[in-house]
């Protein structure tokens, strides 16, 4: 194969016919930019988006082949993270199009305007980088990783990763195919070998839009020129597991260090109580103080424990059971249960607020015993941190 060309052979497009349907109706523009215009219409009574090459005299052909090369690497990703491509179609309006499913979202800038929760930024994150560690293990780098390529779907909050138009993989190069100017000015990388790392450092740049203030470490890594940068996907996630887990756990320890303290100085001292003698005409007998019971949270912190200990045996199956003990998805794993733990202790308190402040000092108690066999159950079961 010539390595100078944009694609690995001539591609058949497909007829309307062949696609099951008679013909693509309600035409509308969504974009038109770069080398491409990008088209909204109905197909079987669904909507689908066709992306044709612009017809610029003196371009046709370049804006054709760049689009059959886009083709080639986009119909075989299979992933619920990537837009799902149908066909290379011979449109009667566009001509040759590539044919992509419709995805009912926002860009991610704009949903970061929304002011999402923390909880559904690092899931947009992950799913963000679970998106990248597929492409890169197929050795396709994206090339062009920026708000605008990064859909947000309407429903669920979930990632989908759309134009490939800059994309590269070890069949093709990427020479005259250009960068994106609204990531790529900063990166001083040859155009002519697109890298992972170029993914790497736009995925920094869009960690720093996600977590402005508490990811900076990882960001100024994810971007470094000095060789500091990370060479995987893979590294950048467990960094910001392990940061996830720390600023989990410190509060933890902390609340737990002041828990043992207040414990300590304001436990209340016991107090002497005179037994009550009633006198009668032939015995003198001696009445204990009774002691009042609290039988319902009695009860209650009986159920608690139960929970606890569900959550924590289910934790340390889990644990023991990993196929292969990698130490960053044993932390992520600790996340979940710890998150599992004061999800539990909130429900508690929140249907028996009356029991709020002994729910928090039993929690605390929970905490410190399970600390102590969880750091047991590392030991015994060592984990690998990879590269």
């Amino acid at each position: 194969m010539d390595t100078n060309s944009f694609t690995s052979g001539p591609i058949r497009p497909l007829s309307s016919q062949e696609l099951g349907v008679d013909h693509l109706t309600d035409y509308e523009l969504l974009s038109d930019s770069g080398h491409n215009l990008i088209y909204r219409a109905q197909m079987g009574g669904k909507w689908v988006v066709l992306k044709a090459a612009k017809p610029t005299e003196g371009e046709r052909t370049r804006n054709q082949l760049l689009l059959e090369r886009e083709f080639e690497i986009m119909h075989r990703l299979d992933s619920i993270y990537v837009v799902q491509t149908i066909s290379m179609v011979d449109d009667p309006q566009l001509g040759r199009a590539i044919l992509m499913e419709y995805i009912n979202g926002r860009p991610l800038d704009k949903f970061i305007a929304e002011n999402p929760t923390s909880t559904e930024r690092r899931r947009v994150a992950d799913e963000l980088m679970e998106a990248l560690i597929f492409l890169h293990e197929r050795q396709i780098v994206h090339g062009d990783l920026k708000p605008s390529n990064i859909l947000i779907t309407d429903s669920g909050n979930h990632v989908r990763l759309i134009d490939f138009g800059f994309a590269d993989n070890e069949a093709y190069i990427a020479k005259n195919i250009g960068t994106s100017p609204s990531i790529s000015t900063e990166e001083q990388l040859p155009t002519d070998v697109l890298l992972p790392e170029r993914d790497i450092y736009a995925l920094g740049k869009m960690l720093a839009l996600l977590f402005p203030h508490s990811a900076k470490p990882i960001i100024r890594r994810c971007t470094s020129s000095t060789g500091k940068r990370y060479t995987s996907v893979r590294q950048v996630r467990a960094a910001l597991h392990r940061l996830r887990l720390l600023r989990w756990l410190l509060p933890m320890l902390v609340f737990g260090a002041v828990a043992a303290v207040c414990l300590l100085c304001f436990r209340p001292q016991k107090q002497e109580v005179s037994p009550v003698i009633e006198h009668h005409t032939d015995t003198v007998v001696v009445m204990q103080p009774v002691q009042a019971v609290d039988s319902a949270w009695l009860d209650l912190k009986d159920h608690a424990s139960k929970r606890y200990n569900v959550l924590y045996r289910t934790y340390a199956d889990s644990i023991k059971n990993m196929p292969e003990k990698s130490f960053e998805e044993a932390l992520e794993l600790h996340n979940r249960y710890a998150t599992a733990m004061y999800n539990c202790r909130e429900q508690l308190i929140r249907t028996h607020p009356q029991y709020e402040e002994p729910l928090y000092e039993h929690y605390s108690v929970i905490y410190n015993r399970d600390n102590t066999r969880i750091t047991k159950l590392f030991k015994d079961f060592p984990f690998t941190k990879s590269e």
